[in-house]
């Protein structure tokens, strides 16, 4: 068959109004779609259903585009399927992107989808396994943003490491829950949670992220896209922090696969982090605003490296502009 009748046949499977709403070219749908084995006829019928429809439209936020929905979330969620379908023991899938660019939003989507659908599929965030407040405020004092959480270093590591190993192992992952709203938004644990999955999604801003190689090469130049230089504070802080994300790298090892919600620019997250603030106040009457928001910001553009953020090592790797339209999609081939 030739190039032009197959870009023909796949353009008929999906209606003008999905197509319209796409940043990038048809035949990079198509390709992002095989490389994720997934057949694009079936994969239409079964997501366009209207049954299907009922189930996840009332898990959606208001005005959710069509690209989101269908290069994104739908991919993403067929993906997980395929592992419960395919794979006989519990897997982990990592999930990255800056703070505010829609994970969560996503993750509660797929929590909820799931839960209807009685499919083995469950959410986690690195953040639930944040330090309890005390530790916290103790392992997070003196750092040159004052900011009360964030960066590698603020997790329980043993923890994760023996959860997560105990899911690979059992299929059970007893996680603690973290509440950023509480203490005036400095944040604290609020309980325990029992999770019994067969695919895991564990969800951060700096899921996959490796320490670099020389970061003075890195920190006696400006950081792209930056209006301002590292003070020497930061410079020093962030020799911490690498060696603490070499520790992380032990937990990115029990990843089976890596997704990468990649920003089109860095300070994208100024606007992302302030509205996700601006709701959780909305939500629950606490967030970060002010200075410890401004700060907050700061951390996240300054305590890592962004050519680390920018350039993980995903399988799969969805862009997404300044007002969170996907317009690039790249992945490697998935085979079950």
């Amino acid at each position: 068959m030739l190039d032009n009748d197959i870009n023909h046949d796949f353009s008929d499977i999906f209606p003008k109004d999905i197509r319209d709403d796409f940043l990038f070219p048809l035949d990079t749908y198509r390709l992002f779609l095989e490389g994720l084995s997934i057949n694009p006829s079936l994969f239409f019928d079964k997501w366009s259903d209207i049954d299907t429809q009922t189930i996840f439209d009332k898990y959606w936020k208001k005005n959710t585009k069509s690209d989101w929905k269908w290069s994104l979330t739908f991919p993403f969620f067929s993906l997980l399927e395929n592992y419960v379908n395919y794979i006989n023991h519990p897997t982990i899938i990592g999930f990255s992107g800056l703070p505010g660019s829609g994970k969560s939003t996503l993750g509660f989507w797929i929590d909820s989808v799931a839960r209807e659908l009685s499919l083995d599929i469950k959410v986690v965030s690195l953040d639930d396994f944040y330090l309890p407040g005390q530790e916290m405020d103790i392992a997070m004092k003196g750092n040159p943003w004052n900011v009360p959480r964030g960066f590698p270093g603020s997790h329980s590591l043993d923890l994760l490491h023996q959860s997560l190993d105990t899911f690979l192992k059992t299929g059970v992952l007893i996680s603690p829950a973290f509440d950023k709203s509480l203490r005036n938004g400095k944040g604290d644990r609020s309980g325990w949670s029992e999770i019994r999955s067969k695919v895991l999604v564990l969800e951060g801003w700096f899921v996959g992220c490796e320490p670099v190689s020389d970061l003075s090469k890195i920190d006696n130049l400006a950081e792209d896209e930056l209006d301002f230089s590292l003070r020497q504070s930061e410079k020093d802080y962030r020799i911490l922090i690498q060696e603490s994300l070499g520790q992380y790298s032990k937990i990115w090892k029990k990843i089976d696969k890596l997704w990468h919600l990649k920003s089109s620019q860095f300070n994208n997250t100024i606007l992302w982090k302030s509205q996700q603030e601006d709701e959780m106040i909305r939500l629950k009457g606490s967030g970060l605003k002010g200075n410890y928001l401004t700060d907050f910001i700061r951390m996240i553009q300054t305590s890592i490296p962004q050519q680390s953020l920018s350039f993980i090592n995903s399988d799969t790797t969805v862009e997404i502009s300044q007002n969170r339209r996907i317009y690039k999609l790249k992945t490697k081939e998935y085979h079950f």
